[in-house]
């Protein structure tokens, strides 16, 4: 029986997922094996972030000149090799170089399954984006608590015989099922659309700012176990494997939401418990307020990135890619700046300020978010 377009878009997700939760579970021992410190942690961040913003600015560029099945196929198999080159890192220069390399690969793969994940909820005609993004955020959890004991009994790497299971089997998938489509080299339709640059400039930032204080809360996720619960130090990845299991859960349900409430009130609600949860985190509470507060978080920031990204897509039907490749690009300055500024925060002062300082990021995302869909309404009618 062959394998459909959602289901292969879904396993390209997966391993997307188990890629990153190997790298996160095994952060706290491959830190300590390389004698990084806080502060070089923050800027190995700020220097991935850059790559990967890079990565999906060129991938917006590689969608004038060739197909999506393409691009996935070669990146696939390259990133099996940065993880396992990343998980053998045993120096500060390895670390940080093995990071921007990582991301830079997993900034190419984001982009164009995304794009190939709009292309199949545009064709089912109904939501389906945040499923595949709960796929891979379930699996980020359960590669993160796996990589981090396998790190504590074994060593790090062999996290890549998992993680590299899962690559190939979405490649094969890829090759079997998204039919590969020339690119016209004549002035086709993708070359000549004309991008909505201040809507998408919106989106951008707002999704900038939303991957940034999720990813802060990803990477800080072991740091924070740590500091609430010091008995859970062997098996760190707990952190980001409840915070995967909050967003992921989240997101699996989250098309339902969209399909009954719009993307709009959905994000509005969502972000307020996010923002909320931050606040909380930023008090520094016990190990139970910090569970509660660490969901609210992870549910919370779960549905903006697919909301807007689905309303990137939709915008720009005619060049899926470079629209989201734009989006990407606007929206790379916090994702570059934060993972630095919390560096510097967290070395200087506490774990508690990296939170308070992501409560006010996700304040200035939700009105951003506002001002958003007023726009996209507004260029909705002028059509």
């Amino acid at each position: 029986m062959a394998i459909t377009k959602r289901a292969t878009i879904l396993i390209t997700f997966a391993a997307f997922g188990a890629v990153v939760g190997s790298h996160v579970g095994a952060l706290p021992f491959l830190i300590a094996n390389s004698e990084v410190s806080p502060f070089v942690f923050g800027v190995a961040g700020a220097l991935a972030m850059v790559a990967n913003i890079l990565a999906m600015g060129l991938g917006g560029f590689l969608n004038h000149h060739t197909d999506h099945r393409s691009v996935m196929l070669l990146i696939v198999p390259i990133l099996a090799l940065l993880l396992g080159f990343a998980l053998l890192s045993n120096s500060v220069a390895i670390f940080v170089l093995s990071f921007l390399l990582l991301n830079f690969g997993l900034g190419v793969l984001d982009l164009f399954m995304n794009a190939e994940a709009s292309i199949v909820e545009h064709d089912l005609g109904r939501p389906v984006f945040s499923s595949f993004h709960g796929t891979a955020i379930l699996f980020i959890a359960g590669f993160a608590i796996v990589s981090s004991i396998v790190s504590a009994v074994l060593a790090p790497w062999f996290m890549v015989l998992l993680a590299g299971a899962a690559l190939m089997l979405a490649w094969g998938a890829i090759y079997t099922s998204i039919p590969h489509q020339p690119v016209e080299h004549d002035e086709g339709k993708a070359r000549s659309v004309a991008l909505p640059r201040r809507v998408l400039t919106f989106i951008g930032i707002a999704t900038g700012l939303n991957v940034a204080t999720e990813l802060a809360a990803i990477q800080w996720a072991g740091q924070l176990l740590l500091t609430v619960a010091p008995e859970l130090a062997a098996i760190s990845g707990l952190g980001v494997a409840f915070y995967g299991l909050c967003g992921g859960t989240m997101r699996l349900i989250g098309d339902n939401l969209r399909n009954r409430f719009g993307d709009f009130m959905v994000l509005l609600v969502c972000l307020f418990f996010a923002i909320g949860g931050f606040v909380v985190l930023g008090l520094s509470p016990g190990f139970w307020p910090s569970v509660i507060a660490f969901a609210a978080v992870g549910a919370g920031l779960s549905l903006t990135f697919p909301c807007l990204f689905a309303l990137a897509a939709r915008l720009v039907p005619e060049a899926r890619a470079s629209a989201m490749g734009y989006v990407a690009t606007v929206g790379g300055a916090p994702r570059i700046i934060l993972p630095w500024v919390l560096g510097i925060l967290a070395a200087q002062y506490s774990l508690g300020a990296v939170f308070t300082t992501c409560a006010f990021v996700a304040v200035a995302a939700l009105a951003i978010i506002v001002l958003t869909f007023r726009e996209a309404q507004a260029l909705a009618h002028a059509k």
